[in-house]
């Protein structure tokens, strides 16, 4: 890891497969959401709509009746002898009028627009209007109105009591009552065409809303496309970017395999000429201390071909059920004198009941190593390193969490990558490894970084996916 601030952070975790889309039950479902809430509203206006109509009728019958009766009373004072019959006869002649019908309680027509049928009872759906079915229109409509077959045809009847002479009937005398018949048909043609026109209207709305569920369906089925074909460009990417890696590592594999051999023969006989000559010359001269470099140089020549051979020679992992959490806990048991002395504090956050994982204990122990080490590089003033594991499905998730510094985005995507390092010493080949040991467990692992800025602090996590055994 690298010890320059770092702010931004990064994932190499392969992207996750886009959202599911909408069931086509679901769009069938807004539809007949979408068709029920129509129906409604063109229900509601209808409703009102007739209830209108009707009320305006039934207006005009009140003041047809209620002039009938004002005409009479002024005939009566003016003394002019004005007829009831010729009176209906007269209002009858409006197109609007079917029948005016004045009768006695018991149904006995006394007057009506049609003189024929004077003394006649009157008639509804072909029955009688005796008393008691007067009575009975009275309870259900409030005395008021009825759209009915009455007198011959289909008609809307305003009845009321008919009081032509106020104060002057006698109270034992029978209460006449008046039957108003207006024409119907310009009423029902009216709601007729309303009807259409709401029916039309809702399928419509209907069709219209259904296209935009269409439209809208197809529009994030287009943009589901285009996610999948983004998904679908950055895995390329990402398996070139692994191709090239794994064409970096056969390089460094043929390099290994070429000059490891002829290299380590010749620094052992160094080591050994570099020892035998520093004890022939003077303690804390010196010419014995040149010797001690020598042989420091060597060493460290020689885990650099340690490093190399590891890297390029296959890895043999011999998997087995075993505890992720013992593992850690004794790479973290090797690193505790280092880290005290470091003034690093490091944890181990594991919950009980975890299940066991597919691991060789001893690669995943070297790769915990490498990584730590690399932690402890990336916090020189100390810190906190976090080991995590959590159960995740059908694997296990490990994180290695510092508090350091962090690492710059732009080199996030060249961690793993031989000899990429940013420390002034280090082989590089470190993330390498680990990643080369977590992919032949069949896991994969992941960085993010944000760097350390003023107020906020930094950190670098590196999380290991790996693979749980069955219960």
């Amino acid at each position: 890891m690298s010890d320059s601030p770092a702010s931004t952070a990064q994932t190499t975790r392969p992207q996750e497969s886009p959202p599911a889309p909408v069931p086509v039950s679901w769009l069938l479902a807004a539809a007949f959401i979408l068709t029920i809430m129509v129906g409604v509203v063109s229900a509601i206006s209808l409703e009102r709509h007739e209830a209108a109509m009707t009320r305006l009728l039934a207006e005009k019958g009140d003041s047809l009746i209620r002039a009938f009766e004002s005409i009479l009373r002024s005939g009566m004072r003016s003394q002019m002898g004005l007829r009831l019959q010729v009176l209906l006869e007269e209002m009858s002649a409006s197109k609007d009028i079917r029948f005016i019908a004045v009768t006695m309680p018991d149904g006995t027509i006394v007057a009506h627009s049609n003189p024929a049928r004077l003394g006649e009872i009157l008639q509804e759906h072909g029955r009688e209007m005796d008393e008691e079915r007067v009575r009975e229109w009275r309870r259900q409509n409030g005395g008021t109105w009825r759209i009915t077959n009455m007198e011959g045809g289909r008609a809307f009847v305003i009845f009321q009591d008919f009081t032509p002479v106020r104060g002057q009937l006698s109270p034992h005398l029978p209460q006449p009552v008046i039957f108003l018949g207006l024409d119907v048909s310009p009423f029902e043609s009216s709601r007729e065409q309303d009807r259409t026109q709401a029916m039309l209207m809702g399928l419509v709305i209907l069709l219209v809303g259904l296209a935009c569920l269409v439209a809208l369906y197809y529009a994030q089925r287009a943009s589901e496309s285009r996610t999948r074909q983004r998904l679908a460009e950055g895995q390329v990417r990402a398996l070139e970017e692994e191709v090239r890696r794994k064409e970096k590592l056969a390089a460094v594999g043929t390099l290994a395999a070429g000059v490891a051999h002829e290299i380590r023969n010749p620094l052992s006989s160094i080591k050994g000429y570099a020892t035998y000559f520093g004890q022939r010359f003077p303690e804390g001269s010196e010419d014995r201390e040149a010797a001690h470099v020598m042989v420091r140089e060597v060493d460290r020549l020689n885990r650099v071909i340690t490093d190399l051979i590891g890297l390029a020679r296959p890895t043999d992992v011999r998997v087995r059920p075993a505890r992720l959490e013992e593992a850690a806990g004794h790479a973290l048991q090797l690193l505790r004198q280092d880290a005290e002395q470091k003034g690093i504090r490091m944890r181990l956050d594991v919950p009980p009941d975890m299940p066991e994982a597919l691991i060789d204990p001893d690669r995943i122990k070297q790769a915990l190593l490498n990584l730590c080490l690399n932690a402890f590089d990336a916090m020189p003033d100390g810190g906190t390193l976090t080991l995590r594991i959590r159960p995740e499905g059908s694997r296990l998730r490990m994180a290695v969490q510092d508090s350091g510094e962090g690492i710059p985005p732009d080199m996030l995507q060249n961690v793993f990558n031989p000899y990429f390092t940013t420390k002034g010493r280090g082989t590089g080949l470190g993330l390498a490894i680990v990643h080369k040991i977590v992919e032949a467990h069949g896991g994969e692992i992941s960085v993010a970084s944000r760097q350390a800025s003023a107020g906020q602090s930094g950190g670098t996590t590196f999380t290991i996916w790996l693979p749980a055994a069955r219960r």
